[in-house]
């Protein structure tokens, strides 16, 4: 019975540290870096924004300074106290209240020129890291095609087991970088911290050319020997890697739900590296070996 338990009970003893040690702690006068989502939900933004803030339906009170933009679709927005936003506003379809005079840029609707251009700025950005996605992804898969079809292989199998592995290294690496951060006054916490992100780096990139080619198999994968024999153009593993890269690039420039299931394909991708020692099949460490009666 115990044994059923431990990948539910460490999936969830994963999350609640991840969100302990990422999650703001909402102290007056802190500063919450990076773009801010807002779904469906009644929200207030009692510390400062350093980047932009996009809002889908809600509501959303603005009490403290926006860095960025904003966008907002449907819904309402409330600015009280120092709330300010330093960029532009752009709306939807959205109730704005005590707009005037805290708004460094200007504000005009989703379906006006300005406002069209605004919203594909972002999405163009996005399109841009997708492109180097995929030049990196065909380069990598080029290079080593056999390692990242076996690690594919594995995520298709066991999903659920490079998914916990994947959100438990993501937490260990970011409990591992604060320690040390602690150690950058005393010189060797520098040349440890560029390790640590040298890896986290490989280790995202690899996992993610993985899930890449697992999409892609699930999606236009051959089912039979007879049936990827007839296939010209969809097969091997450079088309299927391109394949999950357009699919998944098309799923991010969703709002909200783009980012939600990028930050998924992450965590199994770095799982899925970790699991398969980035496609080489072997134990990271010796194996275990019972002993023999001489």
């Amino acid at each position: 019975m115990f044994r059923r338990l431990v990948v539910p009970l460490t999936a969830v003893a994963a999350l609640i540290a991840l969100f302990a040690v990422v999650s703001p702690t909402g102290a007056s006068g802190q500063s919450r870096g990076g773009d801010v989502q807002y779904v469906n939900e009644a929200a207030v933004i009692n510390q400062p924004v350093l980047g932009s803030v996009q809002l889908y339906g809600g509501s959303l009170v603005v009490r403290e300074v926006i860095s960025g933009d904003l966008l907002a679709i449907g819904g309402s927005v409330t600015f009280e106290g120092k709330g300010r936003v330093q960029g532009k506003v752009v709306y939807a379809n959205t109730k704005l209240s005590g707009a005037e005079g805290r708004v460094g840029g200007r504000i005009y609707p989703l379906a006006s020129l300005q406002g069209a251009a605004s919203a594909l700025t972002k999405n163009a950005i996005i399109a841009s890291l997708l492109l180097v996605w995929l030049i990196v992804a065909v380069v990598v898969t080029l290079m080593s095609g056999r390692e990242i079809r076996h690690s594919s292989q594995e995520l298709r199998v066991s999903a659920l087991h490079c998914f916990v592995l994947g959100l438990v290294a993501l937490t260990s690496f970011v409990l591992t970088a604060i320690a040390f951060s602690y150690l950058v006054p005393y010189i060797v916490g520098i040349p440890l911290l560029a390790a640590l992100g040298v890896f986290g780096i490989l280790t995202k990139v690899y996992g993610m050319i993985t899930v890449f080619h697992a999409v892609g198999t699930l999606i236009a994968g051959s089912r039979t020997r007879g049936q990827l024999g007839k296939r010209k153009w969809l097969r091997g593993d450079l088309a299927m890697v391109v394949i999950g890269v357009l699919l998944l690039g098309a799923l991010r420039l969703i709002p909200a739900a783009g980012t939600i299931l990028w930050s998924l394909a992450s965590i199994f991708g770095v799982g899925v590296a970790l699991a398969t020692k980035f496609g080489r099949r072997e134990p990271w460490f010796l194996e275990f070996r019972a002993a023999t009666n001489a």
